[in-house]
């Protein structure tokens, strides 16, 4: 039951917590301060300035929001499998919980942009705003995801060996069995020499014998 719970129930539990956390900011945004308004929270550093987003950062991609609408669940399957994937061990929580964290960013933006306006044409709700470096205006969920890819970007390449990808994907043990396929292969075709050897050998004796 616990390694049901721990690998079935909790991350559940997890994905859901951060998409509550996200939409939860977002409406206390709207209702607290309003579409299009702006709190200065550290002057000319950092403000709350919420506004609708029909696309995604530096204006990209506006009003397609079919697109994330298409990609979103595919992304979500992959992180899906991926997380399935993955050894019960201590080793790979790391990669567990930003698995996790990145599709609760993930659906907290693909329920905006399915819920908030026209069905599947929505809005995301934007609110964080670098003013002192002029970054593009971002939410919870955004955070979620591009920390997330990002660090598991850096534990792929520096934290985990091609053989712990192996175990993940089980290739040595597809090695393994092809590596006892050859074997038995061999055994067969060495039986089989050793077979033809000990005819041929009966055959020169008996001829031997009849001279």
């Amino acid at each position: 039951m616990k390694k049901v719970f721990m690998k079935y129930i909790l991350p559940v539990l997890g994905v859901i917590a951060v998409v509550l956390l996200d939409q939860l900011v977002k409406e206390l945004c709207l209702d607290k301060i309003g579409m299009y308004n702006t709190i200065v929270l550290i002057e000319d550093v950092f403000e709350l300035h919420v506004i609708p987003n029909y696309g995604m950062a530096w204006g990209m991609l506006q009003n397609k929001q079919w697109i994330f609408v298409v990609i979103t669940p595919v992304v979500l399957a992959l992180a899906v499998w991926f997380y399935l994937k993955m050894p019960a061990e201590k080793k790979f929580t790391p990669m567990r919980v930003l698995t996790i964290l990145l599709a609760g960013g993930a659906i907290g933006n693909l329920l905006d942009r399915m819920f908030r306006g026209d069905f599947c044409q929505g809005y995301v709700v934007d609110m964080f705003y670098f003013k002192a470096i002029d970054f593009p205006v971002f939410n919870v969920a955004d955070s979620f995801i591009c920390v997330s890819f990002a660090l598991l970007a850096i534990l792929v390449i520096f934290k985990y060996s091609e053989e712990d990808f192996d175990r993940m994907f089980g290739l040595k043990k597809k090695a393994k069995a092809v590596d006892e396929d050859s074997v038995k292969e061999a055994k067969e075709n060495i039986i089989e020499e050793v077979s033809k050897d000990a005819e041929e050998t009966v055959a020169v004796e008996e001829t031997v014998s009849e001279e």
